[in-house]
């Protein structure tokens, strides 16, 4: 079976572009000799691509380990004091008493705007900036009856972008995780009811539901979902989506597999 790349690319563009399309317009984009997208998902198995497809998408697939992955810790912060001179900005955000053990003063921390910052701070909504700053103080405070600690933070800003009261982010790089379940960060599409990858189940790539945990350096735990041994898509998963999204007609599909659980 002769599989076209004008093919591929036509029914991904046209995803994307215009969304899936009604039988007849399918028809008109596919030749005697090229599969109809209804053809290559099965409501009960999942997506079936031919060799010649596979190779067209590069899709390629990795197999479930176990592998350690760096925790990283985001807060929302807010400057209280604003740079001046010499004298850097600081802010301060809250951590619990567990989240306080996994850091340490001095540790750099990454501070980013978020859509929340007041206006007048040169277009801060939106942007990607982002300054390294560290921690140099932990104070521990009781409020009510939990416990917590109050983290200050340094951070140069020669171009004045956080002003007093601007609203951060300050993602702290933590400890690395015991060894768990990990898979590529590329492997995983996040929708509207949570993430999930596609695993070979037979011929075909199911769409599996999985719990994430820390994400870092291109990797992301998986807490639920998957076993060790597991063979998933590690490239070309948003393409198993979109073409099993055209195959139900843009509906919202259920779940072809039933989420494996561990035994913890």
């Amino acid at each position: 079976m002769k599989i076209r790349t004008q093919f591929c690319a036509g029914l991904l563009l046209s995803l994307l572009a215009a969304g899936c399309q009604p039988e007849s317009a399918k028809q008109a984009h596919t030749s005697a000799d090229e599969p109809a997208t209804h053809e290559l998902f099965n409501k009960n198995k999942g997506v079936h691509l031919p060799n010649e497809m596979r190779r067209e998408l590069a899709l390629a697939t990795v197999e479930v380990t176990q592998r350690s992955v760096a925790r990283h810790l985001h807060k929302a912060a807010q400057t209280y004091r604003a740079a001046q001179g010499a004298t850097p900005a600081a802010a301060t955000t809250w951590l619990s008493e567990a989240e306080a053990k996994q850091v340490r003063l001095g540790q750099t921390v990454t501070l980013s705007a978020t859509p929340q910052s007041p206006k007048g701070t040169n277009a801060l909504s939106g942007s990607k900036l982002a300054l390294a700053g560290k921690l140099v103080r932990l104070v521990e405070q009781s409020l009510g009856a939990q416990d917590e600690v109050e983290a200050l933070l340094e951070f140069g800003d020669p171009e004045g972008q956080f002003p007093v009261g601007a609203s951060l982010i300050a993602t702290f790089e933590g400890s690395t995780s015991d060894p768990a379940l990990a898979v590529p960060e590329s492997a995983v599409i996040h929708g509207a009811a949570g993430a999930f990858v596609y695993a070979a189940n037979g011929e075909h790539f199911a769409r599996t539901p999985v719990k994430l945990g820390a994400v870092a350096a291109g990797w992301a735990e998986v807490l639920d979902g998957l076993y060790e041994g597991d063979v998933i898509a590690s490239h070309a998963a948003d393409s198993l989506w979109l073409i099993e999204l055209c195959a139900l007609k843009g509906g919202t599909p259920c779940c072809p597999v039933t989420p494996k659980t561990s035994d913890k």
